[in-house]
């Protein structure tokens, strides 16, 4: 089964918003009665309700710089590692689950960069046109889609997906969705 949710950033924090399901509300820090474990330093928190205070759960930056997704009896259930913030061509994202499953994600999947080399001479047309006026580059360059898969698995099915309009895609039989949840926030959350 697939869960599909989209990202809303706002004045507080962001929101995700999965489809025909309750929002999970995301917050800069951990709850006031949060243990951290030793060495490790709040990032943000996953919580079923606005104040934040029923965490579904909580990220945390780790040893080495990685990140930990804790459910909220404090278990590990993945970790995060994403690319130097140096930008490079297809920067990869990392997911590493409890039990040793390692998910990779590129952005831009082969496909839509494929298009994307189809569509170019419109691209063109339309950053002559962006030229002209007011809007924002930036948004014009933006790979198309980012899929996590298993490394080696080039054609399989993917995990997570990302499309170019911020709408996340979680095969919930290979990855839980909280692991889901803190990897579209981590994505873009400012480090």
């Amino acid at each position: 089964m697939a869960l599909t949710f989209t990202r809303h950033p706002g004045p507080k924090g962001y929101e995700l918003r999965p489809r025909r399901s309750d929002p999970v509300h995301v917050r800069r820090g951990v709850p006031d009665d949060w243990r951290l474990p030793a060495g490790c330093k709040p990032r943000f928190t996953l919580a079923a309700d606005a104040s934040g205070a029923s965490p579904l759960a909580v990220v945390v930056r780790a040893e080495g710089g990685r990140l930990a997704v804790l459910t909220p009896e404090g278990e590990e259930v993945a970790e995060l590692r994403l690319p130097s913030r140096k930008k490079r061509w297809r920067p990869a994202y990392e997911v590493r689950l409890a039990d040793g499953e390692v998910l990779r994600g590129r952005e831009g999947t082969v496909p839509s960069l494929v298009l994307w080399l189809v569509l170019l001479p419109f691209a063109l047309l339309y950053l002559v046109a962006l030229a002209l006026s007011d809007s924002p580059a930036g948004a014009a360059l933006a790979p198309l889609r980012t899929a996590w898969k298993r490394p080696g698995d080039v054609f399989g099915r993917a995990a997570l997906k990302e499309s170019a309009r911020g709408r996340f895609r979680v095969r919930e039989d290979l990855l839980d969705r909280r692991v889901a949840y803190a990897q579209a926030v981590a994505k873009y959350w400012e480090r």
